[in-house]
């Protein structure tokens, strides 16, 4: 008959219990500490599509106060060409309880001056229904574009950066806007008319 073996001393079996639970703590604590250190993705802003966003602040506020801003929202210049005209595209939202006036500037000559009322959201330039596929976003009741949204000639070529300048009141933002072609489909027939 053979000889039972020992049992393990409970000091050791504790022990070795605690080297487990030490370790399987320093394994999760980095994963519960990440949004400490590390901000989670899904919560930064960006731009889920061709163009830009951007915003000027309109108020300052407390921590307390929702910040009052006018967005700019997927800003990008179509044209075909450095000497060719471009449309700038875009949404500018504007989160205050007051009328934003916006002034709105870039190369060759694009200038324009937007009225944006107040908790309401104002397309730059006119997409056809047929374009998106469904029915465009149209300005709100108040809302007002004097000016023009066509730089002619833009004097870049498409896929590189221009300088488009918004401002409010005494505060400027220069946005780099792409300017893109009719090379994807999407945008096939936004290009500004040329000039027979």
């Amino acid at each position: 008959m053979p000889l039972p073996r020992p049992a393990a001393p409970r000091a050791a079996v504790r022990s070795g219990a605690a080297l487990l639970a030490a370790g399987a703590l320093a394994l999760t604590t980095g994963c519960a500490v990440s949004p400490v250190v590390n901000q989670f993705s899904t919560e930064l802003q960006y731009a889920p599509s061709d163009g830009v966003s951007a915003s000027v602040v309109l108020q300052e506020t407390t921590t307390e106060q929702v910040q009052q801003r006018l967005l700019a929202r997927n800003l990008l210049l179509l044209g075909a060409g450095e000497d060719q005209a471009a449309a700038l595209y875009g949404v500018l939202v504007n989160e205050s309880l007051e009328e934003v006036s916006a002034v709105i500037s870039g190369p060759g000559g694009l200038f324009a001056e937007v009225v944006v009322p107040p908790r309401s959201s104002v397309p730059l330039t006119e997409v056809p229904e047929e374009t998106l596929g469904v029915p465009p976003l149209e300005a709100p009741e108040g809302a007002e574009t004097t000016g023009t949204l066509v730089a002619d000639p833009v004097g870049h070529q498409p896929g590189t950066l221009a300088e488009v300048t918004i401002a409010v009141g005494d505060e400027a933002l220069e946005v780099s806007v792409p300017l893109l072609d009719a090379t994807l489909p999407e945008y096939d027939g936004l290009l500004p008319a040329e000039d027979a």
